[in-house]
């Protein structure tokens, strides 16, 4: 974690050197570290996705062969060898753990007491936001994924049913999460948020298109 966290802070300062903002440097920094795990990301997606195609399969296989145990403990066994080569795509996000944890880091460790253009009514971005506004945003913005869900486009996974609560409440708890935090990390959560949501939107547009081909 200190490799990462090093690497990452060096990487801030250049950044830093670079744009001459420390709010900007902090939103180019997570959407350098968001494009270089974003092959794993992606292919954690595809992991979901085809647990689930197994999942349905499995559940077909114990209906057609309900009267053949030995035929459909055959099928079972395909399937959960599929399925294990599936899941390995979920242990990218354990993967991802440690350099999101250093990017986290290293955000709340800037040596650092200016402000930024991004959000010019703050005196410093090791301060909160006394107007709301950044946990107002990210709120908003926590809450977007459920709308996205709830479009009949956009449904790839066989998803929670949508309902009021599961559309609130990461909202409420993107609020409370970040009503206190200092600016950085606001700017850190909402650039996070955005990038994730645009690429969820791009990969289930990709699988739609695809299905059609």
């Amino acid at each position: 974690m200190n490799i990462i966290f090093n690497l990452l802070g060096a990487l801030l300062n250049h950044v830093f050197n670079f744009t001459g903002d420390w709010g900007i440097a902090v939103v180019v920094l997570t959407l350098i570290v968001k494009v270089l795990l974003m092959p794993m990301s992606m292919k954690q997606r595809f992991s979901i996705l085809k647990q689930q195609k197994v999942a349905k399969k499995m559940e077909d296989i114990k209906i057609r062969y309900k009267n053949d145990k030995l035929k459909m403990e055959k099928e079972i066994q395909s399937c959960y060898k599929d399925n294990l080569k599936s899941m390995m795509g979920c242990l990218l996000t354990i993967i991802q753990l440690p350099i999101i944890g250093g990017l986290y880091k290293t955000i709340i460790n800037m040596p650092v007491v200016s402000g930024t253009v991004l959000i010019p009514w703050v005196a410093s971005i090791k301060l909160s936001d006394s107007y709301f506004i950044v946990p107002i945003m990210y709120s908003i913005i926590s809450m977007l994924p459920g709308l996205v869900n709830s479009i009949d486009y956009f449904k790839v996974y066989k998803e929670v049913q949508y309902n009021k609560m599961s559309a609130i409440l990461p909202g409420v708890i993107g609020l409370l999460i970040t009503i206190k935090a200092p600016i950085a990390l606001g700017l850190y959560f909402i650039t996070s948020s955005v990038f994730s949501l645009v690429e969820e939107i791009a990969f289930r547009i990709y699988i739609k298109n695809k299905q059609f081909v």
